[in-house]
């Protein structure tokens, strides 16, 4: 028996040796029939577990015996196999029928759908157009690449925030920006409006999307309405950036290894006259930092001291990540260090950041998978928005060396005493610093009990420390300050989804889905501040006495639970009808309003094969695909936290707009009434492909109303507070949004691809509450108090409100007495909205070459100048090179007479009337400008050896603008992105210059 039995065992062990030898390792590329590479296609041997997916390049590795079977398999395409023979190296080409068949949609909690199967606009991003960019901020990598998306960066300081807006806003004070979702789960992309207590201009903060890692992305989906971003309820009012991470696939390990080093300088800077020299009213002054003195006299020094001040900047970004797959597993790791400098000293932006997925299948029915981020970002910048910031070089007068910023006792050297601080000066003892430790982390549970069920589960958390503080060092009579916040911030989302599906009869397929949805936020910070260091070298609260201090303690807690469905019903997968609902329950709201019910119906038809199979349409190559879609939503949207009731505090206004000096107990009113405001909204488009799928063009019209708005709005001071809550107005948007897709040239050994995207849109304010005519917001103040946006009744939602010269009906000029303006009240003076944005990209491929280029276009969209007005209040802009004399044409108010009185055009016109006409400071906005520009060149792999990729690029980043404005850029937002309702944008407010540059990179993988 012993014997038979080491006979069997021989035997079997010899059949494995034999299987084992059998095996091979079979690697090839697959790819469409255009040669793009294909990633996550299906590599399976047929009639056994054994598959994998393809890697990011197309690429694959698999072990299979001569004569078995692979089989490819991917979305869109029809199903291929190829018999293993004498080679090792399989390369596969598969027919894509048309990108709209084969193209996936994340569109809720990581649930992947088709997109022809969808009756909304969506818009993918992929994981090479987001890198491309070259951008740290991952909002800044989506201008001009998606229709109706508008993104503004807030200045050229490194890690400057940037804010984002699909289809324009719906509300007035609150969040107009879109959901960040990542892997399915919600993540915070909030930027503080002004932190330890400084006004938002003073230095704005970063916007918390800046923490995710690029390189890390393998898609970017954008749910632009209502209908798209639903399921999400109510953080997705304004839509949804859907964002997919990259996972391991592929077979045996791979390791990447990405470097990048950058340079950056200042784009463009303002003219400065050069005329006019230090003094005041015509005569040198030696005393006053302002530029109305003499002439210059022959041979004295013009100092350039705006150019001199800027310096280049350099940037280096290493990132190294490993992924691979097995029969039921993937994984992928990555590490990344980012590291940029500013064109002023003493800034610069770090992030290191550290993340893990993995996926295993623990049998036939059951997934499991987790992800992991963890994230470090320090971010030391500059104050700026006023002329006590480093922008307060547009105050400097040309006749004195800026450089020169020290007294020989080594205090700081400045004009006047109570004159603004030598920026030099600033820029070392003013340091302003953000430190973040940010953890995101989720897990997921997919099992399949039957075949027409499947039940997951995911849970996730957002959560990060915030450590800012900032330094005002003494000098002069000044005795310094410092301010500091602490926060914490987590969000944690848990979602439970159970999905039946079922054929009815032979045509038509059935979808349906219940959800539960529960979801808690929770921040606590505190911000102390203190003044007058005991010590002058030492700027800590400490070295403060105790009535020169203050500390505020902030707790925010939010809850949303909600239970939502999703019906949808597929005939012959050419007709689908979805239908969504979801009921919220938020803990912000009062009980008897916090729960409200949503829905959205959304169909699309592709015609195209309705008429194929009714014998009417036989031929795809001219044209090859039709679809028309519509859709109906609502979603609501529900108030901050803790505004129900009214805060209580003790505050002397001392310091806004007149009048002053009263007592309130109230910093501002809560509303125990409060009830959700509601966003309707229409869309209709179509999705047309012609030419063998080649030329595209897909259309939409949207239309939505926000309605019973919650509102943040001022009150008479006689009221006893500053602010209150209530519901009240209406907005309107509608607009138009084109994407045309083409491939002009398609060819062996090269390729031409062309997107363009169009959009256009209003934003109309159709009501407001009681007798208001408009909604300021206080934050977006320009220095001298310029403007600020604000909302107008019947007028766009994104206008600035600013100070006019006196006008009768028809326009003419009322002057007083001496044949001077008068200025009247703040009132609208333009529409920071464009007329339409276009991107258009371009991709050439030439064997081993690419080439990539973006052109960003804007039309219209009024931006205010605030730095040219402070120039005009120096004396330093060219506008003041006038200083004779002039009759302005209007008429005498009192007398109704026409003005024949001239008057000087000296510092007393230029200050107190000029600079009070805002009119004169509202430009065009609209650019054209080359957005970035990249060439690149791979290796071929013969070549490599070992190395399985090896690929350069050099980038060059806004390399050409052209614009009418005169300022810097027109891409600015004085106030940061955390600015809320129509934010900041369009408001040019001594912000760090825009800059260009150019990258060199590295792509090594072994």
């Amino acid at each position: 028996m012993k014997k038979k039995l080491t006979i069997l065992f021989l035997g079997v062990f010899l059949l494995m040796l034999q299987g084992i030898a059998q095996q091979r390792k079979i690697t090839g590329i697959v790819s469409s029939t255009d040669g793009t590479p294909l990633s996550g296609v299906s590599v399976k041997v047929k009639g056994s577990s054994t598959g994998i997916s393809t890697r990011e390049d197309g690429t694959y590795t698999i072990n299979a015996a001569q004569g078995q079977v692979l089989v490819y398999s991917y979305v869109g395409a029809a199903t291929l196999e190829k018999t293993v023979e004498g080679s090792d190296i399989i390369n596969v080409t598969l027919n894509i029928e048309a990108k709209s068949l084969s193209e996936v949609a994340v569109t809720a909690f990581g649930v992947r759908k088709n997109v022809r199967s969808l009756g909304f606009s969506t818009q993918n991003v992929n994981a090479t157009e987001v890198v491309e960019a070259k951008q740290e901020n991952l909002v800044n990598a989506l201008q001009g690449k998606v229709a109706g998306v508008q993104i503004t960066n807030s200045s050229g300081s490194p890690g400057a925030s940037a804010s984002i807006m699909i289809r324009g806003g719906n509300s007035l004070s609150g969040n107009n920006q879109p959901l960040f979702v990542v892997d399915g789960i919600p993540i915070d992309n909030s930027t503080p409006v002004g932190q330890g207590g400084l006004v938002a201009s003073y230095g704005p903060a970063t916007n918390r999307a800046i923490d995710i890692n690029p390189d890390d992305i393998a898609s970017i989906t954008v749910l632009k309405g209502p209908a798209a971003a639903a399921l999400y309820g109510i953080r997705a009012a304004s839509g949804a950036i859907v964002i997919t991470t990259k996972k391991g696939s592929g077979g045996s390990a791979r390791i990447t290894y990405k470097g990048t080093a950058s340079a950056d300088m200042v784009n463009k800077l303002p003219v400065l006259q050069s005329k006019y020299m230090q003094g005041l009213n015509g005569v040198a002054d030696n005393s006053t930092f302002r530029s109305w003195g003499p002439q210059f006299g022959t041979g004295q020094t013009v100092y350039d001291n705006l150019k001199d001040f800027f310096q280049t900047s350099f940037a280096q970004t290493h990132d190294l990540s490993v992924s691979g797959s097995s029969e039921r597993t993937n994984y992928y790791a990555s590490g990344s260090f980012f590291d940029q400098g500013s064109i002023t000293k003493n800034s610069e932006f770090k992030r290191e950041s550290f993340r893990v997925n993995a996926d295993t299948k623990a049998g036939d029915k059951l997934t499991i998978g987790t992800s992991a981020s963890y994230i470090h970002t320090q971010r030391e910048y500059v104050p700026q928005g006023s002329m006590n910031g480093v922008m307060g070089v547009y105050y400097w007068p040309r006749n004195d060396d800026m450089k020169n910023y020290l007294n020989p006792d080594g205090t700081q050297r400045r004009i006047t005493p109570t004159g603004p601080d030598n920026p030099y000066w600033s820029i070392m003892n003013k340091p302003i610093n953000d430190e973040i430790q940010r953890a995101i982390i989720m897990g997921n549970i997919s099992y399949d009990p039957f075949e027409f069920l499947n039940i997951s589960y995911r849970l996730g958390t957002d959560y990060y420390n915030d450590n800012f503080k900032a330094i005002l060092m003494p000098t002069g009579t000044f005795g310094g300050s410092v301010y500091q916040t602490l926060s914490n911030n987590q969000i944690t989302t848990s979602t439970l989804i159970a999905t039946y599906k079922r054929d009815i009869g032979k045509d038509l397929h059935m979808s349906f889905s219940l959800g539960h949805n529960l979801e808690t936020s929770k921040y606590n910070g505190t911000t102390s501040s203190a003044s007058r260091f005991v010590d002058p070298s030492f700027p800590s609260i400490n070295n403060t006495v105790g009535n020169d201090r203050s500390v505020s303690e902030y707790l925010n807690r939010r809850r949303i639970v909600a239970g939502f469905g999703d019906l949808t019903l597929n005939w012959k997968d050419i007709v689908y009808l979805n239908l969504r609902g979801r009921n919220d329950w938020s803990s912000t709201l009062p009980v008897a309003n916090n729960s409200f019910f949503y829905p959205a119906i959304s169909a699309s038809a592709i015609f195209t094969d309705i008429l194929t199979n009714m014998g009417w349409k036989s031929d795809n190559h001219i044209f090859s695909y039709g679809k028309i879609r519509a859709a109906y939503s609502e979603v609501g949207k529900d108030a901050p936290p803790h505004m129900l009731t009214t805060a209580m505090e003790t505050i002397t206004n001392d310091f806004t707009i007149n009048p002053r000096g009263f007592i309130t107990n109230v910093y501002q009113f809560g509303d125990p009434a409060l009830k959700p405001e509601f966003t309707r909204s229409f869309e209709v488009g179509a999705d047309l492909r012609f030419i063998d799928n080649r030329y595209g063009l897909d259309v939409t019209y949207f239309r939505s109303q926000s309605t019973n708005q919650i509102l943040n709005t001022r009150v008479p001071p006689s009221s006893g507070a500053w602010f209150t809550y209530l519901n009240g107005g209406s907005i309107k948007n509608q607009g138009v949004e084109l994407v045309v897709t083409m491939q002009p040239i398609i060819q062996k050994n090269f390729r031409w691809n062309l997107n363009v995207n169009f959009a256009a849109n209003t934003s109309i304010v159709k009501d407001l509450p009681g007798l208001l005519t408009k909604v300021e917001l206080s934050d977006t103040w320009t220095d001298n108090n310029g403007a600020e946006a604000a909302a107008f009744l019947g007028e766009t939602l994104f206008g600035i409100n600013g100070k006019t010269w006196k006008r009768d009906a028809n326009g003419t000029l009322l002057l007083n007495n001496s044949g001077y303006p008068q200025i009247t009240d703040y009132t609208y003076v333009g529409d920071r909205n464009p007329e339409f944005t276009m991107g258009i990209t371009n991709s050439f491929r030439l064997k081993n070459f690419s080439l990539d280029f973006m052109v960003d276009v804007r039309k219209g969209g009024m931006v205010y100048n605030a730095t040219e007005n402070s120039l005009v209040y120096s004396g330093l802009s060219t506008k003041t090179l006038d200083r004779s004399t002039i009759v302005l044409d209007g008429i005498i108010q009192s007398t109704g007479q026409k003005n024949t009185i001239s008057i000087p055009l000296d510092q007393n016109f230029y200050q107190n009337y000029y600079t009070g006409e805002s009119s004169n400071f509202v430009e065009d906005g609209g650019w054209t400008r080359l957005r970035y520009i990249s060439l690149s060149y791979s290796f071929p792999s013969s070549k490599l050896g070992k190395i399985k990729n090896l690929a350069l690029t050099l980038t060059g980043r806004n390399l050409i603008l052209l614009t009418k404005y005169s300022g810097v850029d027109p891409e600015v937002s004085g106030s940061g992105a955390g600015i809320g309702g129509a934010g900041s944008f369009g408001f040019d407010n001594l912000g760090v210059p825009a800059t260009k540059g150019f990258d060199f990179g590295v792509k090594l993988t072994f």
